[in-house]
């Protein structure tokens, strides 16, 4: 069996043993072509990669993909969900460093760090009763998405005494069945939140919240799901943090919303464009924490997510059930 690895790593040569331990005659390919087109499918029956050739007919073989990505909105309208090639992502490979990335953000706007950090440049001792922070504890989460990455998020604010809310697709499907490379992470059983809501009922969360957290994929569904209309519903010392895609929440809305004191503060780490223009809005919004897509670099990622692979292949082998499959229909 041929498995062709297009990515910006290489395989050690441990790495190679330990795949030639799960499946013995398998044949190992690197390569790293940002175009996915130019890639040759011949024998290819697992190809792990970002991006997927559009054109299929010179992938006879292909019987699986994996993605290096959590998210698979890269493929949305490709041809490869009209064959029946398993598509898996790399969800839970992120769930403690961007959690790790929330919870730090929503310090230090609580502990008004933005302002704080002018301090020492400006050599001049502020009034401190201005910048005085405030206490987290007792305060309410919505947590927008209750993956990987928003169940550790919910586990790291809970543990600093919030009272956490989640908003899911399904809000009966409570357990979490996707990959977890870290033990004692997350929330496996979705025992956390004191009340799950459904999209329709984001109105009702919304305005009993503090922070709201955005971690949900971007799909048909979520796309544009934050608007003027919802941002409006929040209390006005509210703070926002959007970790996943640009566009769930409308960036001419969030703006608007920080320039009129609608919302407090936000943090945003993606964005409809990347990179992002040198003249985009954001850029002069006041109470705006702008990082260029960063809270998912993590220093350690290729080594955690090869162990996703090589779990995934020996489920495949034994053709059990593959961890982080992507539900063509929903679009993660």
């Amino acid at each position: 069996m041929k498995i062709l690895f297009n990515m910006p790593f290489d395989l050690e040569e441990e790495q190679r043993e330990a795949l030639h331990s799960v499946w013995p005659d398998s044949e190992l390919v690197v390569q790293c072509e940002s175009d996915p087109g130019k890639l040759d499918g011949d024998g290819v029956s697992v190809l792990v990669a970002e991006g997927v050739p559009k054109n299929l007919e010179g992938w006879k073989d292909l019987r699986w993909v994996q993605l290096l990505s959590a998210g698979s909105n890269q493929l949305n309208g490709h041809p490869i969900w009209q064959t029946p090639v398993p598509v898996t992502n790399a969800s839970g490979i992120h769930g403690v460093p961007i959690a790790q990335y929330i919870t730090v953000t929503w310090l230090m706007m609580i502990h008004r760090m933005s302002e704080l950090l002018k301090f020492k440049p400006s050599h001049v001792w502020p009034n401190r009763t201005v910048l005085a922070n405030s206490v987290v504890r007792g305060m309410t989460v919505g947590i927008i998405g209750y993956g990987a990455i928003g169940r550790e998020s919910a586990r790291q604010l809970n543990a600093l005494g919030m009272r956490v809310l989640c908003l899911k697709r399904d809000p009966d499907d409570r357990p979490h069945r996707g990959y977890n490379p870290y033990p004692g992470s997350g929330d496996p059983d979705g025992t956390i939140p004191e009340a799950f809501f459904s999209q329709d009922q984001l109105g009702e969360m919304m305005p009993q919240c503090d922070l709201v957290v955005v971690t949900v994929p971007s799909t048909k569904q979520t796309e544009n799901m934050i608007g003027q209309a919802e941002l409006s519903m929040m209390k006005k010392d509210a703070r926002m943090i959007i970790i996943s895609r640009g566009g769930i929440v409308n960036e001419e809305a969030l703006a608007s919303a920080l320039r009129n004191g609608t919302i407090a503060e936000a943090a945003v780490d993606c964005y409809v464009t990347e990179p992002l223009p040198s003249d985009h809005t954001f850029f002069d919004v006041p109470n705006l924490i702008m990082t260029p897509h960063m809270s998912g670099v993590v220093d350690n990622y290729w080594p955690i997510l090869f162990g996703l692979i090589v779990e995934n292949l020996g489920r495949f082998k034994n053709e059990e059930r593959l961890f982080n499959q992507v539900n063509s229909k929903v679009g993660y």
